[in-house]
C-alpha cells in the first residue's frame, strides 16, 4: 500500500485488510512501514486494528504519525486469539493537514510463532462478580516490558482503561492487573488486554465480565418464616422456628 499525501484531501483514508485468520496460539503479524516527508511535515498517521469474529474495529492497537527518518521501520503485532475465534488485521493510513510526503506499508508476513519484540499474552480468563463489587483482570504476558510500553484494557466497544499495576515474574514474564471498581450490570461485556510500544503491540483474547445481581437482604430457607407487624404494615422480620 502506497499513499502520496499530496494527491489526497485532508482526512482521506486508505485501508489494507488482511484475510481472516484462526489459530489456537499466538500469531505474529509482521510488517514494515514508511512515513516520510522531505521537508519534515507529517504525511499522516498509521493505525492498526485487530477485529475479532467480525465484531467492531474498536480502538487501534498500534499507531504512529509524523515524519520519520527516510527508511523502513518494522512493526510486530502479537495476536493471542484462540480457536474457534477468528481475527482480522486492518491497517489504515490517514492523510494529515500538511498533505506532504508518503505513507507506505510493505513486507507483511504472518508467522506461526511468538513475536521477537512485542510481548504476547497467555489466555485471559473470564471474571464473575456481584454488582457493586470490584473486578480484576490479570493479563499474563511473555516478553520484556520496557518503560516505553503502554498497557491498556480495551472493552469490546472500544472504550479504554489505562490504570494498571505491573508485576515482574521473571526477566521474560510479567503480569498486568486492571481493576474495575464498583461494577454494575452495564459493565458486563467482553474485555481484552493490549500492550503498545513503537516497535509493536500485543493483543490478548477477549474475556467476559459477568456481573450478577446483588444479594438479597435476607436469605430464607424452609426453617424460616416471616411475621407481619400490624403497627408497621410495610415491615417484615425474619423469625426462626
Amino acid at each position: 500500500m502506497l499513499v502520496n499525501s499530496s494527491q489526497h484531501a485532508v482526512g482521506h483514508r486508505a485501508q489494507l485488510l488482511l484475510q481472516t485468520l484462526s489459530e489456537n496460539d499466538t500469531h505474529c503479524v509482521q510488517f514494515s512501514y514508511f512515513l516520510y516527508s522531505r521537508d519534515g511535515h507529517s504525511p499522516g498517521a498509521l493505525r492498526a486494528y485487530v477485529r475479532v469474529n467480525g465484531g467492531p474495529l474498536g480502538s487501534p492497537v498500534w499507531n504512529t504519525s509524523g515524519s520519520h527518518v527516510k527508511q523502513w521501520h518494522q512493526v510486530e503485532l502479537a495476536v493471542s486469539t484462540f480457536w474457534p475465534n477468528e481475527y482480522q488485521v486492518l491497517i489504515e493510513a490517514t492523510v494529515s493537514r500538511e498533505r506532504r510526503g508518503y505513507i507506505a506499508i510493505d513486507d507483511i508476513m504472518v508467522l506461526n510463532y511468538p513475536c521477537y519484540k512485542a510481548p504476547h499474552f497467555s489466555r485471559l480468563g473470564d471474571e464473575e462478580v456481584n454488582a457493586g463489587q470490584n473486578a480484576t483482570f490479570q493479563c499474563v504476558a511473555a516478553g520484556r516490558a520496557s518503560e516505553a510500553e503502554k498497557f491498556l484494557l480495551e472493552r469490546h466497544n472500544g472504550d479504554i482503561l489505562t490504570m494498571a499495576s505491573i508485576k515482574h515474574l521473571s526477566h521474560r514474564r510479567f503480569v498486568v492487573s486492571f481493576q474495575l471498581d464498583d461494577v454494575q450490570r452495564t459493565d458486563q461485556d467482553l474485555y481484552r488486554c493490549v500492550t503498545q510500544s513503537p516497535r509493536g503491540s500485543g493483543v490478548s483474547n477477549f474475556a467476559e465480565l459477568v456481573v450478577k445481581g446483588k444479594h438479597s437482604l435476607f436469605i430464607c430457607r424452609s426453617f424460616c418464616s416471616f411475621w407481619f407487624l400490624s403497627s408497621q404494615p410495610s415491615l417484615f422480620l425474619p423469625f426462626l422456628r
